[in-house]
């Protein structure tokens, strides 16, 4: 099998269809695509790159980009990526452990990549522009490989120790595929308004086209995909709450059908402005993580419904898991197991140790890191595992009472609790009166998580406004 197998047939059988748009390349067709690819691909094999072998990849979302992916793919080789704002030492790390054959990355690229010592010593290294110029040899070509056999790594720092490689297979991509497509729906044909990477890969092993928003988000951006002509508009699209608040701030859009937006933690409102700006669409809330997802899903107008009547300001109902997924609700927070669940961690032995398990069947358990609570209704989101029940209820208490999300309660180590956040410091006084259980009410500016824009880095946070409650 090989996972790139399925997008080489829709490039056979409508070559001139949409496979992606970016603001760089334009509109480029699975034909235009894959000729891309399989001249990355010749030179990938000039280099003696093959089954097994490991490619780093450092460039900028583009049809040479993801053009490069598949080549990769296609030869068998598994591609590597990394955060690239994580610190050299841990860089140096990964990329010494995984020894690729070859570096895959654009003029900015290069420059990150000579930072890193062992960066500098892969034996090959490959620009888009040194791609373009390749003459093709033949088909594009696909390796049969093992199922089990890596497609892609993904490095990402993670809190704490070493960098988590988070491992997918190609039969785990297989069967993520076949899952998402569960939630496609024949009538919609026109492209995707895509904001992450591998949901690009996924429309293209499906045979619709995506149009790409730079990882910016700028309101430039997009307004320029709003004015995008009828055949290039979306029809549909998959995001967290951030990107949806962003793209409420802009006029257009108006031929979305579907919408999917995952997380647990969406603020009410953002969904119900969405919701009455877009009310013939499709909408779905999906719970889930980057590695394993989907877990559970729910129609986003009941998910919303549902927690408003609980009285939360946060859209806590996540709606049913579904039937591939097995699930525990152990105390410390809830493990899952099934076909969409990523292999063990690559060099990381203490994260495969909390977050990986296997039963006396063999199966992969892993643990999603929330508490998540089931009763007749459904499943009910209860917050992170390091945090205390009690103080998941206080936080919720505090957001409703605020109508504010960007805040938290931190525990200090002494044990009293603390409210953290934006706008608070001004109403203290007010705070403290509804919520005698905070000793006290610190104002500081939120930081959000680099990945996932919309969570709060409660650490970060911290170590700007309140150090001294670290700990």
């Amino acid at each position: 099998m090989n996972i790139v197998d399925r997008s080489v047939a829709h490039a056979k059988e409508r070559p001139q269809r949409l496979a992606l748009w970016t603001s760089q390349d334009g509109a480029v067709s699975f034909a235009d695509l894959f000729e891309r690819a399989a001249r990355t691909q010749r030179l990938f094999r000039d280099k003696g790159l093959g089954p097994g072998d490991h490619a780093l990849v450092a460039a900028p979302p583009s049809a040479a980009l993801f053009a490069a992916v598949l080549a990769i793919g296609g030869l068998g080789a598994c591609a590597v990526l990394v955060e690239p704002w994580m610190p050299v030492e841990k860089i140096d790390h990964v990329v010494r452990m995984v020894a690729p054959r070859v570096f895959f990355a654009s003029s900015f690229g290069q420059l990150w990549g000579m930072r890193v010592p062992a960066i500098r010593r892969v034996p090959h290294w490959v620009s888009p522009r040194a791609a373009a110029r390749t003459t093709a040899a033949g088909a594009f070509h696909v390796e049969d490989v093992a199922p089990d056999a890596r497609a892609a790594i993904a490095f990402s720092s993670g809190t704490t120790g070493a960098p988590r490689g988070v491992v997918r297979s190609h039969s785990y991509l297989r069967n993520l595929q076949s899952l998402l497509e569960r939630g496609e729906t024949a009538e919609i044909s026109g492209p995707d308004l895509t904001v992450f990477a591998n949901v690009v890969l996924f429309h293209l092993s499906t045979g619709r086209g995506s149009v790409w928003v730079p990882p910016r988000w700028s309101l430039r951006d997009l307004r320029r995909i709003a004015d995008l002509p009828a055949d290039l508009q979306p029809q549909s699209l998959a995001c967290g709450p951030a990107f949806l608040l962003r793209l409420l701030g802009v006029s257009g859009f108006t031929s979305l059908r579907s919408v999917c937006v995952g997380g647990a933690l969406t603020d009410c409102w953002i969904l119900e402005q969405a919701l009455a700006r877009w009310p013939d669409a499709r909408w779905t809330h999906l719970y889930g993580g980057t590695e394993a997802e989907p877990v559970a899903v729910a129609d986003a107008r009941i998910a919303v419904a549902a927690s408003r009547a609980r009285g939360h300001f946060q859209t806590l109902f996540l709606g049913r898991p579904i039937p591939e997924v097995r699930a525990a609700f152990p105390p410390e927070g809830l493990w899952v197991a099934g076909p969409n669940v990523c292999p063990e961690y690559l060099g990381a032995p203490a994260a495969n140790g909390a977050a990986k398990r296997r039963d006396r069947a063999g199966m992969l358990w892993h643990f999603m890191g929330d508490r998540v609570e089931a009763d007749a209704t459904g499943w009910w989101y209860a917050g992170r595992s390091f945090q205390r029940p009690h103080d998941f209820r206080l936080e919720q208490a505090v957001y409703a009472s605020l109508q504010s999300s960007a805040c938290f309660v931190h525990r200090a180590g002494n044990g009293e609790m603390y409210l953290i956040g934006e706008g608070v410091g001004c109403r203290a006084v007010e705070i403290r009166r509804r919520f005698p259980d905070l000793a006290g009410v610190v104002e500081a500016r939120i930081v959000r998580d680099r990945r996932h824009r919309a969570r709060i880095d409660r650490e970060a946070t911290l170590d700007r406004g309140a150090p001294w409650l670290a700990g």
